[in-house]
C-alpha cells in the first residue's frame, strides 16, 4: 500500500515568461486559495540591509520582472487539502524564471509528482524541467538545464 512519505516532492520548470500576467496567472491557475508565507519581501532576499521591502508577493513580482537580474525566491502555501501543498517560484539571475510546486509523495510511487510536472509543464509550455525531494532549484537557467542533463545521464 502507497503511504505518504512525510517530505515533499519539487516539481520544477524552467520558463522564459518572466511576464506580470504569466505569473498571476500561474499562480491563480495552480493556487486559487492560498496565503502568502511571509509579511515582507527584501531585495536582496534574506538581506540585513535591503534595497527595497514589499509587503506584498504582488508588489515583489512588478519589481521583478521589470528587473530581470534580480534573483528571488517567492514560495505560497495552499489553504485547501490537497496533495499540491504550494508553489515555489524561482526568479533567476539571467531573465528566466522557473516555476515550481511542492506536493505529497507516496516515493518510490511518482504518480502524484509525476501529474504535476506534466500540468507546470503544460502550462509553460515547456518541457525542461525535472522532479527533486526537498530541495531548491538553483537561480540560473543554465544550471538548471544542467540538473537535468546530470538527471538523465544517471538513468
Amino acid at each position: 500500500m502507497d503511504e505518504y512519505q512525510g517530505y515533499f516532492a519539487d516539481c520544477y520548470v524552467l520558463s522564459n515568461n518572466r511576464s506580470e500576467s504569466f505569473v498571476n496567472e500561474f499562480i491563480n491557475y495552480f493556487l486559487p486559495n492560498r496565503k502568502e508565507t511571509t509579511d515582507e519581501y527584501e531585495i536582496s532576499q534574506y538581506s540585513d540591509s535591503p534595497t527595497e521591502i514589499f509587503d506584498t508577493a504582488s508588489d515583489l513580482v512588478k519589481f521583478l520582472v521589470n528587473n530581470k537580474n534580480v534573483k528571488h525566491s517567492l514560495y505560497l502555501e495552499n489553504t485547501e487539502k490537497s496533495d499540491l501543498r504550494g508553489l515555489e517560484l524561482f526568479f533567476s539571475d539571467d531573465g528566466h524564471i522557473i516555476m515550481g510546486a511542492y506536493c505529497e509523495t507516496k516515493y518510490p510511487n511518482t504518480e502524484i509528482e509525476d501529474k504535476i510536472l506534466k500540468q507546470i509543464k503544460d502550462f509553460c509550455n515547456s518541457d525542461t524541467g525535472y522532479i527533486t525531494y526537498e530541495d531548491t532549484p538553483p537561480h540560473n537557467s543554465e544550471e538548471f538545464k544542467k540538473i537535468i542533463k546530470r538527471k538523465h545521464n544517471n538513468i
